[in-house]
């Protein structure tokens, strides 16, 4: 079931946000620390089943909020949520509690949802080491593990929240991506999810790498959900300037627009091999297309990297240590976090720190003129490669069936995107495809719009085999 019969459901008495979050939290008990073993979840609320009970008892005096009303969700663990740690899976951060809720925390709450747990993640968001540092590995927590196929790569850094969807532990979760870290997981683990305009969602109390290209956005199981979750989230909030410029589309009303007379870019990469189901993905993608009505524009892409890792480590210092300087951790610099590694070397530098080392060398002020002169360049590139690729050939949308290609591109450039499984998926042998869309910033509603067709056309199947599903 999706979020609006989940909604209907409890409305109409056929269960309640208290019986909903109590399976959250018993397939949690089965399978996150026991059974599979998957390690997801970083903490859980222990006033999650109060909360879901306040939201029972408010349903049924005052009727719903919104459609997540009562709805259990999981926020990865480097999103403000007051009450809870905020550590971005770093042992150095344990001590770190919130005193406030983030913006997204508050949006959701204002929504009804219940917030029932944190979610692990690639230590401090994959920016710590390049020293084999497995995708889903931190020292607080250890190693996410994938639900459809033990050892196949979690990808990071948003990985808890990938799997807890995967796994059916909750129908909903929110991830944050700098470069990948959104898109990446959610295509490994065969779930759907939005990677919004940097801006749309604000990144206020949220754990940074990069102030430029940082934002959260939603996961889940299906198009609709997600939907529903950005549409809860988004807003324009004082603290964040990159909101000061939002707008928010119909995203819910996306759902059902179609895609006739629209056109469609189909994105192929030169010199690029494509496996079989990459193939068949193509071309049921074409096919369904043009049944409903879309005109398609085959584009021959070659792949351009752009290269922002020596940016982000500029404003990772500068953003880290802004948002410790607000907040209750002892440890307020960068330094200090990689000395308290060296000094717990066993716990916390199991597979290095070579990309905190090489930030903190930075002066953390943005004031490097190479620094400044590559951002805007780099800046001014990726828009070009999306704007540039939609203009030139008159397209309402990008899309392509692959692994993570293009992720690149959207993240740098701030532009939306969004997958979408393309293939069935139920357990071994595991080859997780999807279909990648992109548009121009603040377009999410036509991502929607044409995930939406996409999703209901090819009827795609994606559980594990293990799972016995109940409510999601």
């Amino acid at each position: 079931m999706n979020i609006q019969q989940l909604s209907q459901g409890i409305l109409l008495g056929k269960w309640t946000s208290e019986e909903l979050t109590k399976h959250a939290l018993k397939a949690i008990a089965d399978n996150d620390q026991s059974g599979k073993n998957l390690n997801s979840i970083a903490e859980i609320n222990g006033d999650a089943l109060f909360i879901a009970r306040a939201m029972d008892k408010e349903i049924r005096e005052k009727g719903l909020r919104s459609p997540l009303h009562g709805i259990p969700v999981i926020l990865k663990d480097n999103i403000d949520v007051k009450g809870m740690h905020s550590t971005a899976g770093s042992f150095a951060l344990n001590d770190l509690y919130c005193d406030k809720d983030s913006f997204l925390a508050r949006k959701l709450r204002e929504a009804g949802a219940v917030i029932i747990a944190k979610a692990n993640l690639s230590e401090f968001a994959y920016w710590m080491s390049s020293q084999g540092m497995p995708s889903g590995y931190s020292s607080r927590n250890g190693q996410v593990n994938h639900a459809y196929q033990p050892g196949f790569d979690v990808s990071g850094s948003s990985s808890g929240s990938a799997v807890a969807v995967s796994a059916r532990f909750i129908p909903i979760s929110i991830g944050t991506e700098t470069d990948g870290s959104i898109m990446s997981p959610s295509i490994a683990n065969a779930i759907v999810a939005i990677k919004p305009t940097v801006g749309l969602v604000s990144r206020d109390g949220i754990l940074p790498i990069s102030h430029v290209q940082d934002t959260a956005g939603p996961m889940a199981n299906n198009v609709s959900d997600v939907a529903y979750l950005l549409t809860a989230i988004a807003g324009k909030d004082e603290n964040d300037a990159a909101t000061h410029n939002i707008q928010i589309k119909n995203y819910i009303k996306a759902l059902t627009r179609g895609i006739k007379n629209t056109r469609a870019g189909i994105i192929t990469f030169k010199n690029q091999e494509v496996s079989d189901n990459c193939r068949k993905a193509y071309d049921n993608l074409r096919s369904l297309l043009r049944n409903n009505g879309c005109e398609t524009v085959e584009i021959e892409y070659e792949d351009v990297i752009l290269d922002d890792y020596p940016l982000l480590k500029y404003e990772f210092k500068n953003d880290l240590e802004r948002y410790l300087a607000s907040h209750n951790s002892k440890l307020k610099l960068l330094s200090e976090i990689i000395q308290f590694n060296k000094d717990n070397t066993e716990r916390c530098l199991k597979h290095g720190q070579d990309i905190l080392e090489e930030s903190d060398k930075v002066t953390g002020q943005l004031i490097e003129s190479e620094y400044l002169q590559k951002r805007l360049e780099l800046d001014e590139k990726a828009h070009e490669l999306i704007d540039g690729l939609m203009e030139k050939n008159n397209v309402d949308v990008l899309i392509y069936a692959a692994n993570n290609v293009m992720t690149n591109c959207s993240a740098v450039s701030g532009c939306p995107s969004l997958c979408l499984p393309a293939i069935d998926q139920s357990g071994e042998p595991f080859e997780p495809v999807s279909y990648y869309l992109m548009a121009k910033a603040y377009e999410e509603d036509v991502l929607i719009q044409f995930a939406s067709v996409i999703e209901k056309e090819i009827s795609v199947k994606c559980k594990p085999e293990w799972v016995k599903e109940k409510y999601w």
